[in-house]
């Protein structure tokens, strides 16, 4: 239900929530078995992981200690530079207990609406990618202290990104952006945002030189280090 959407800080509660993504039918399975899904559409993957061995052991995962066999819970996935190519699946929408996600230096051109649901998130790292776009649930990602998009095709970010309270680096450099939603000011705990690289025509008022941003301890780089 789109109810909890509504009554959100901030939100002018005009709006239910009607995007329909595979949470619920992928609660039943086991971690385990949503990356033998995630293996099965992606080639790399395959390449890279043995499935005749446990997948506690497949490359550039971390699962939690303890758990029954099958049904350990998934923190960490890094990934980074392993030639991943086309969107993410819909699948990782499964993996709630997942604190990192490390995907830098691939090929991948989308990220699926259903990352919303990665509420126990804390880092998210997809920079030198193919991204054009980034879905507005990845605002939902509410545990969310590190998040670097740098290095894409990005022509614009979704205001939602406003709604992760708990950000606190930013990583927006190198990329294709004219403009930045002003809903970024809303981020009380954001101390760097890196805009280098980008094509700004204009800023909003709070993000501008000398803006209430930088004025509130946010290190805003402009130029590139």
């Amino acid at each position: 239900s789109g109810k909890d959407k509504e009554t959100k800080k901030g939100k002018k509660g005009k709006k239910v929530d009607k995007r329909v993504t595979p949470t619920g039918k992928l609660k039943r399975l086991s971690d385990e078995k949503i990356l033998k899904l995630w293996r099965k559409k992606c080639p790399e993957l395959q390449d890279l992981w043995d499935l005749d061995s446990d997948v506690t052991t497949w490359e550039g995962l971390s699962f939690e200690d303890g758990g029954e066999p099958g049904k350990r819970r998934l923190t960490h996935i890094e990934l980074d530079d392993c030639g991943i190519s086309g969107d993410l699946p819909e699948e990782i929408a499964g993996f709630d207990h997942l604190q990192v996600l490390a995907l830098d230096g691939n090929d991948i051109t989308g990220i699926p609406a259903a990352i919303g649901a990665l509420a126990s998130m804390e880092q998210c790292y997809l920079s030198n990618n193919s991204l054009e776009s980034v879905p507005p649930e990845l605002g939902d990602c509410v545990s969310l202290e590190t998040l670097w998009l740098n290095g894409n095709q990005l022509t614009s970010i979704p205001k939602e990104l406003g709604n992760l309270v708990a950000l606190e680096t930013l990583d927006l450099s190198d990329n294709e952006l004219e403009t930045l939603p002003s809903e970024l000011a809303n981020l009380d705990l954001l101390e760097q945002l890196d805009i280098y690289s980008n094509n700004f025509k204009k800023l909003p008022k709070a993000l501008a030189p000398g803006g209430s941003m930088e004025e509130e301890g946010c290190d805003i780089v402009r130029e590139e280090p």
